[in-house]
């Protein structure tokens, strides 16, 4: 994935640098906006660990919305206890405000991953995963 390698620079020795630009930059914001309209929103991003911002989005229930610093990749969930049941395409929306916010991430030109698109194979050296996936290349690189 052409995305993954820009971010990182170099699969062999990735580079974390372009999640520190990204948090300064903000880019985003018109989303993370137009979603505090609909509903409450807290960030929840963590630099230190990962390479996304998170927001936790309560509603009629609580959500999850990671967005990616690598792209314009999405992760969209209902929190269910200790679990996130993901939501990444209109037939898995079991209420009219998860159809509302997979459509504002369309409109923001986010293409929200499935479980099976995150557990994709990536070749990005990353410390201490053996095998790393396209959801820690895109969310979270030490997990």
């Amino acid at each position: 994935m052409r995305d993954v390698l820009t971010a990182y620079e170099n699969a062999d020795r990735p580079k974390r640098a372009f999640a520190l630009t990204a948090v300064h930059r903000d880019p985003y914001r018109g989303l993370v906006d137009a979603l505090a309209g609909k509903a409450e929103v807290t960030d929840d991003t963590d630099i230190n660990c990962d390479v996304c911002f998170s927001y936790l989005v309560e509603s009629d229930g609580l959500y999850v919305v990671r967005l990616s610093m690598v792209g314009r990749y999405a992760i969209f969930g209902r929190v269910n206890g200790a679990t996130t049941e993901p939501v990444s395409s209109q037939v898995e929306c079991s209420s009219d405000f998860e159809r509302d916010v997979l459509r504002l991430l369309g409109t923001y030109d986010f293409q929200t991953l499935t479980e099976s698109q995150l557990a994709e194979p990536v070749r990005l050296a990353l410390p201490e995963i053996e095998r790393p996936t396209l959801r820690n290349a895109l969310f979270f690189p030490e997990e």
